[in-house]
């Protein structure tokens, strides 16, 4: 019987895109390695091979995986490397285009065309779980996240988020039960000091315990700020009910330009972009992704809602189809 195929994980450190790609990993049942990248300087991703501090080495393993734009430069090198031998898997959106990889997971908000090697899936993956426990009795659990391009979350906007969850709970007879993340901003946070008091709970990040999969199972319904997908996939996993609170956006020029050259050089693929698509599939510009798209296919699917609206019917193992078909993905790689 051949031995399974190793993998290499390649990680900058970010913990929801880690998080994903160990998912993957142990759904497959290989084994697996973790290999930590350090960059000089900013992230560059078209020099992200000059930039790496520490060189890696053979012997190559059978699969990379990686997220993020730098680490995929580097899982190109590694197949370069190997003499073409060790096939490469991105999740999300690699540097460039995405015919250079064997499989890109990918969902919604990255809007990579379709194509033989790409697969979308509904929503990021997660570890494969049960429902959590829970009554209808159980608080609202509330997941703040943090500013993230183009959703903003300063003082102003925690000011209507306290507001606009309050009345919620208050309208369902129920309590808060608040949670911050390492993004929320200092500003933010202190509004939440002040907005949410007995007898609702606040939980700041860093202080104190680490109750966010308490939250998860206790709670009745989860609500989600809309900066944060992987917050949206672990409260989709938990089997609640889950809205999503959309925070304001700072749509400037530079989003909307790039959004519009995106569309019209690589999703029509209009004849006379062909230079600007080059820089795209090069990796020399990048689109920012539109997480608002994935939200609204999740809405379409009854899988979530905006927040306000009517709570939707949990589809438990939803996520678990998710993760079994990008699992399948890989093994067909190796078939």
């Amino acid at each position: 019987m051949a031995a399974d195929p190793t993998i290499w994980i390649l990680s900058r450190g970010r913990k929801g895109d880690l998080d994903q790609m160990l998912a993957l990993a142990r759904a497959t049942g290989w084994p697996f390695e973790v290999k930590t990248l350090r960059f000089a300087g900013p992230e560059v991703p078209v020099l992200a091979k000059l930039l790496l501090k520490e060189k890696l080495s053979p012997p190559w393993p059978d699969l990379v995986l990686c997220a993020e734009a730098s680490p995929s430069v580097i899982a190109r090198a590694i197949k370069s490397a190997s003499g073409g031998t060790t096939r490469i898997v991105c999740l999300g959106r690699p540097a460039g285009t995405p015919d250079a990889f064997d499989r890109v997971i990918t969902t919604a908000q990255y809007r990579i065309p379709a194509a033989p090697n790409v697969v979308e899936l509904a929503m990021p993956l997660a570890e494969a779980t049960e429902a959590m426990a829970g009554t209808a009795a159980g608080p609202i659990a509330l997941l703040v996240g943090g500013p993230a391009f183009p959703d903003l979350l300063d003082a102003a906007a925690a000011e209507n988020l306290a507001a606009d969850a309050l009345a919620h709970a208050a309208g369902n007879q129920s309590t808060l039960d608040v949670m911050t993340s390492p993004r929320t901003p200092t500003a933010a946070v202190a509004v939440l000091q002040r907005r949410i008091t007995a007898p609702h709970r606040l939980s700041i990040f860093g202080l104190g315990e680490n109750r966010y999969r308490t939250a998860l199972s206790e709670a009745s319904e989860i609500v989600v700020t809309s900066d944060s997908v992987s917050m949206v996939a672990d409260a989709l996993a938990s089997g609640k009910p889950v809205s999503i609170y959309p925070l304001p956006q700072a749509l400037n020029a530079k989003w909307k330009l790039g959004s519009w050259l995106y569309r019209t050089a690589v999703e029509m693929r209009q004849p006379l972009m062909a230079p600007v698509r080059r820089l795209f599939d090069a990796g020399v510009i990048e689109v920012a992704p539109d997480r608002r798209k994935l939200f609204q296919r999740l809405v379409a699917e009854g899988r979530l809602v905006w927040f306000g609206e009517a709570a939707p019917t949990p589809q438990p193992g939803a996520a678990q189809r998710d993760l079994a078909r990008a699992v399948q993905s890989l093994r067909e790689l190796f078939a």
